[in-house]
């Protein structure tokens, strides 16, 4: 696919081309993940889903460091099989701004670094590949002194920024090294605030990755709501956010005649937080937790630059595969069998599938009907 910005062609090269993305929650990793036989076949019930994508985004909660052995809740550590299954499967930016940023420590950000480097440089394309670089991170730096620096995916042609930052950290970070944004610390939202309307020209599309707000609720709090509309109104096409480790909805709204996108939650993509589900009296909450979605985003790029078009939510929910591994498919595959599982299990996803295609279609960021159940 060819996507081009005339800005960025020669004279006579006008025509508008489409930039397909696809966008994912949470990547966690309790003990439980970590005993898989092949981490891959978490991805293999989605994978089709993202493997035409131009970019695929998902938010990594856990350090990387390979001095350390794996480890879940509370304090995260992950290994570099276990992300380079992710990007096996096509993502290929990854926020690394959230609340477990630092569970290692100064050190464990400076083996994440290396670590998403060695992939990086793992899946190096020949110069001049569609990607030069094929993996792409943001929320983290080895030296305090120097500042957050947006990424710089160059995508046929178009310029995407991609910045992250989370609302705190589990672990205090004295020297600062994640980007820590508190929108409730109307101060440190504002320097954000203007760093976007500064940086955010630079750019065709510019997206911003927020860490925030609180965990298990389904409806997005009110100043979360306000913080993401003056990021927009800042210059962000798109704003993708998470933490709650459930799903809440998205926003699509237009500033200034452009198309531009809000998802408040984009919840779990895997996690073990499901392991001990019963289908037959299911825990609401645990429940939710094993729920989320990919949104399939169009974005359509001219000589006045890039405009959300359109967007496709792809309800996903984690199970457990033959071997009692957690994985993640389609609801739909998991509620029509095309996934073997025990009969409860099926008629469970059934309902589960109901549930968030209303929840999704009737999702109100203000809290109304859609966004309270």
């Amino acid at each position: 696919m060819s996507l081009l910005v005339t800005s960025l062609l020669p004279a006579g090269a006008q025509a508008p081309r489409v930039l397909r993305l696809t966008f994912m929650g949470d990547i966690m990793a309790h003990d439980v993940n970590y005993r898989m036989k092949d981490y891959r076949d978490i991805y293999s019930g989605i994978e089709s889903l993202v493997s035409q994508s131009d970019l695929t985004v998902a938010n990594l909660e856990l350090p990387v460091d390979p001095t350390r052995p794996e480890s879940g809740y509370p304090f995260f550590n992950g290994n570099l099989a276990y992300v380079r299954a992710a990007v096996d499967a096509g993502v290929n930016v990854f926020s690394v701004a959230n609340n477990h940023a630092f569970d290692g420590g100064e050190e464990g950000v400076f083996q994440t670094l290396r670590s998403l480097r060695a992939l990086d440089a793992a899946f190096a394309r020949p110069f001049g590949a569609a990607f030069a670089r094929p993996l792409f991170f943001s929320g983290i730096r080895g030296n305090p002194r120097r500042p957050f620096i947006p990424e710089t995916i160059l995508v046929h042609g178009v310029r995407v920024g991609f910045v992250a930052a989370t609302q705190f950290l589990n672990v205090q970070d004295a020297g600062g090294h994640v980007n820590v944004v508190d929108y409730a610390d109307a101060a440190a939202a504002d320097v954000f605030l203007q760093y976007v309307k500064d940086t955010s020209p630079l750019f065709d599309l510019f997206i911003v990755s927020y860490h925030g707000d609180q965990e298990y609720a389904r409806t997005p709090s009110v100043p979360k709501r306000a913080f993401f509309h003056r990021l927009l109104e800042s210059g962000a096409h798109i704003v993708y956010s998470h933490h709650p480790h459930v799903a809440q909805g998205y926003e699509v709204v237009r500033v200034g005649g452009v198309g531009r996108l809000i998802m408040y939650s984009m919840g779990n993509f895997i996690s073990a937080m499901t392991w001990r589900l019963d289908p037959e009296d299911p825990d609401e909450t645990a429940a939710a937790t094993g729920e989320a979605y990919l949104l399939s985003v169009e974005v359509q790029c001219a000589a006045g630059g890039c405009s959300v078009a359109g967007v496709v939510p792809l309800p996903i929910a984690n199970y457990r595969n033959t071997r009692g591994e957690m994985v993640a498919a389609r609801l739909s595959d998991l509620a029509a069998g095309s996934v073997k599982l025990p009969r409860a299990w099926q008629a469970y996803y059934a309902q589960r599938l109901d549930r968030m295609l209303s929840f999704l279609s009737g999702f109100d960021p203000g809290g109304g009907p859609g966004g309270d159940q």
